[in-house]
């Protein structure tokens, strides 16, 4: 696979790709892009990876018994008899401090043909950058690491995006399934999962996935949402423009300022981000009665193994 140039790149294991157009290069034999994805049957998107052990979860079980919860969402989508030769792991992860300690992972599963990729980036409902904040959480592995600067002494770092609806659609959606299997399953329907836990932005992902149709393409996401950090009202390269005022159906007003990407930023009036929040919560719970998305969700995710010093595999030749 060639390298692209002039744009930044994000690392997937040995492939590169570009925030700015989700693509990878087409492929020299045929007119099709490569996916990401390809190659995946069954596909573990760790959205807000910080150490990325949810992966380890899904590849290693045996070393983590205390996440029976995790096992079970595993097990039932992904088969008790499942091979990881099947799966492919994406561990999206904003914070830089992370990056030496997923990489050790994405190696070592290399080394075992498992599929174990690092995407370098923000998850966010657009292509670009944002300003993060570190906020001084170093023990507890600096999970209040956001967009939401939270202490006084918190230290600001420029960060990159990527549109996940996008790359879900791109990478993901379209991926060419394996021609064999090598587990043991009792139905062999491709299945992806979605774990998310990335501070309060999943109240910007969240609702341009389900705008863009790419969250209907999951079968089931978890997570946790965190209201109190919810930032439905920020974006750092704002331009101040002239505002128009709308009115909600449910009779609030509300600002309205266009940003540099077209997107509108939203300045609530009478109304806190919290409630705003609660509100894109309901939303996907209606969307459970749509009968053409099957996507299932579950509030739940786990802290356990937050420091993860278990060993990694070797090669037994």
């Amino acid at each position: 696979i060639g390298v692209l140039t002039n744009v930044m790149l994000i690392t997937l294991g040995g492939l590169s790709l570009s925030p700015e157009t989700h693509t990878l290069p087409l492929n020299e034999y045929s007119n099709r892009r490569v996916a990401a994805g390809d190659g995946c049957h069954h596909v573990f998107l760790d959205v807000g990876a910080n150490l990325g052990v949810h992966g380890r979860f899904l590849l290693e079980p045996k070393k983590y018994p205390k996440v029976r919860k995790i096992h079970e969402i595993f097990d039932q989508h992904f088969g008790s008899q499942r091979d990881n030769r099947d799966l492919c792991v994406f561990e999206v992860e904003a914070n830089p401090v992370h990056y030496p300690r997923i990489q050790a992972n994405v190696d070592a599963y290399a080394k075992m043909g498992w599929r174990y990729h690092l995407i370098k980036a923000a998850a966010s409902d657009y292509d670009g950058s944002l300003l993060f904040w570190h906020n001084q959480d170093e023990e507890s592995q600096e999970w209040g690491f956001s967009a939401k600067k939270l202490r006084e002494e918190s230290v600001e770092v420029q960060i990159p995006t990527i549109r996940w609806s996008t790359w879900v659609l791109n990478e993901i959606v379209p991926r060419v399934l394996p021609s064999q299997l090598h587990g043991n399953y009792t139905k062999e329907k491709p299945v992806v999962v979605m774990k998310m836990d990335i501070e309060g932005s999943e109240y910007l992902v969240l609702p341009d996935m389900i705008a863009s149709g790419a969250l209907c393409h999951l079968d089931f996401v978890f997570g946790e949402d965190h209201s109190w950090m919810a930032p439905i009202g920020f974006h750092e390269a704002l331009v101040k423009r002239p505002q128009s005022q709308e009115s909600s159906p449910l009779g609030q007003s509300f600002s309205f300022a266009e940003s540099t990407h077209g997107h509108k930023k939203l300045t609530q009036t009478n109304i806190s981000d919290k409630v705003h929040a609660h509100r894109i919560m309901a939303t996907l719970s209606i969307l459970e009665f749509a009968r053409n998305c099957e996507t299932k969700f579950l509030q739940y995710d786990t802290e356990k193994y937050l420091f993860d010093r278990l060993p990694l595999p070797t090669l037994r030749l």
